[in-house]
């Protein structure tokens, strides 16, 4: 909505209209997945998803050959080592639900905390790009139903993304 009202803005007063206006758009999205830091954070943030996953796995699995357990010496055991096996397996259940929880909240959290470092470096640069080429308007191609490509400034906000962070 906003993006309409400065559009609107620049179309409608005569003291914008009779200088040359300049708009372009960055696709944020893009330029964060095709950066080399947004690249290095996936890596990072991949590794970590991997990590998790495989010792939830060794949790599900654990639980799993305790249920196969108690199924099969369930009806041998006494009533109460029986009650205390399967309390033991709804404990170790819950934890192991609360557990994948935490961590898929920690790896969302973890997530955003990469692209906002990457998106704040980002808008640095697309700041710089528009005044040093003199934009009037710079969108966010998430906002624009229509443009030419032509003023796409995507690939050259990347290019000195890159050129900064070379690590």
């Amino acid at each position: 909505m906003k993006y309409w009202l400065v559009v609107l803005s620049l179309l409608f007063f005569p003291s914008i209209g009779r200088s040359q206006v300049k708009i372009g758009f960055i696709d944020v999205q893009r330029a964060i997945s095709e950066s080399q830091a947004g690249k290095r954070a996936k890596d990072r943030f991949q590794a970590q998803v991997k990590k998790a996953e495989a010792d939830l796995l060794k949790e599900k699995q654990e639980l799993e050959r305790l249920k196969s357990e108690l199924d099969k010496k369930g009806p041998l055991l006494k009533e109460d080592e029986r009650r205390n096996l399967e309390g033991d397996l709804q404990r170790r259940y819950v934890n192991y639900q609360r557990t994948m929880t935490d961590q898929q909240q920690e790896l969302r959290q973890k997530e955003g905390e990469m692209t906002g470092d990457i998106l704040k470096e980002l808008e640095k640069i697309v700041n710089e790009v528009g005044k040093a080429e003199k934009f009037t308007l710079i969108l966010e191609r998430s906002q624009i139903l229509y443009s030419d490509q032509a003023i796409d400034i995507t690939t050259k906000v990347i290019d000195v993304y890159n050129s900064r962070t070379k690590k």
